[in-house]
């Protein structure tokens, strides 16, 4: 298994952004992974969002699919869906000091011109009032059409204070 995470882009946020894009899925390899870790908000109880993005800008149209399973520290778990949103969505963070959300997820067909891209993610959360969260589920983007990124933005408007997030292929 050693090699065969190939990194394409990274981006590590020390002071705040509106939103980080990492770029450069091509057709080399079939599956890339997105690891994000440690990710920090300026923003009380915002939640993580993610879109794929064509030619380096993000795709903001209605056309993203998910269902998913919360699992709660704090409360019973929750099943979830939505269609025709326009990002992905994941769980709510607090403001720093205790608060950090952490993802991975597999993007496939991204390179794929003839296909919808999908994902497949699971993600853990936890918040300055300890609610421990983790959600897995998957989406799918419902444009047949070719995607070279990801961009990671909150659902507030607020800003990603810090974090390391992380794009792969998987080698062949």
């Amino acid at each position: 298994m050693a090699g065969s995470l190939i990194k394409i882009d990274e981006e590590i946020v020390t002071s705040g952004v509106s939103s980080v894009t990492l770029v450069g899925i091509d057709s080399t390899y079939d599956v890339y992974q997105l690891i994000i870790s440690g990710l920090e908000a300026d923003t009380n109880q915002s939640a993580v969002k993610i879109r794929v993005t064509k030619s380096g800008t993000a795709d903001s149209t209605s056309n993203y699919d998910e269902a998913t399973k919360q699992f709660k520290a704090y409360n019973t778990f929750t099943n979830d869906s939505d269609t025709n949103a326009t990002s992905w969505g994941f769980n709510t963070i607090g403001t720093p000091s205790g608060s950090a959300f952490n993802l991975t997820a597999y993007l496939f067909n991204f390179a794929n011109a003839s296909e919808f891209s999908f994902v497949t993610f699971e993600n853990a959360t936890a918040d300055t009032t300890t609610d421990f969260r983790g959600k897995q589920g998957g989406g799918v983007h419902t444009v047949a059409s070719a995607s070279d990124g990801i961009n990671v933005f909150l659902s507030t408007g607020g800003n990603i204070d810090s974090g390391k997030l992380s794009l792969f292929g998987l080698k062949k």
